[in-house]
């Protein structure tokens, strides 16, 4: 198997309320064989998970309306399976240490401006052991 993940295994929701930058991490991710969606806003996000089964989000902290960290802590209450990845400009996290609710939603921070090559090693990993883990016990 090449280090590769294919679309047919991992399948992102991108959200942020920067065109731009969800423009980049979609070319990024789309050339590295994801499948990927995108919403500009935490209830855009949550709308599209109705339908789009991800294993992976990654949310801006920042944004208008539901930021980043409510909008992972209701998604790990909608898909408590999938990977959980909070990326910002602004801010310093440190999951497991942040006090705001909902924060132990967090898998992952990723500052902005990202480095494209540790980012996708980042998403890999994180992806690999979801992707990996046994099915859990009923």
């Amino acid at each position: 198997m090449t280090e590769r993940l294919g679309a047919s295994m991992a399948r992102i929701l991108i959200v942020d309320d920067e065109v731009y930058v969800v423009g980049a991490l979609r070319r990024l991710l789309r050339r590295e064989g994801f499948a990927i969606e995108v919403a500009l806003n935490g209830e855009e996000a949550l709308e599209k998970l109705a339908t789009f089964d991800a294993d992976l989000i990654i949310s801006d902290y920042r944004m208008r309306g539901m930021d980043g960290v409510a909008l992972l802590g209701e998604v790990r209450r909608l898909l408590p399976k999938a990977v959980r990845v909070l990326i910002s400009g602004h801010a310093e996290f440190v999951p497991g240490t942040h006090t705001q609710p909902g924060a132990e939603a967090i898998s992952h921070f990723i500052p902005k401006p990202w480095d494209d090559e540790r980012l996708l090693a980042d998403l890999r990993n994180l992806l690999g052991k979801r992707l990996s883990a046994p099915p859990s016990e009923a």
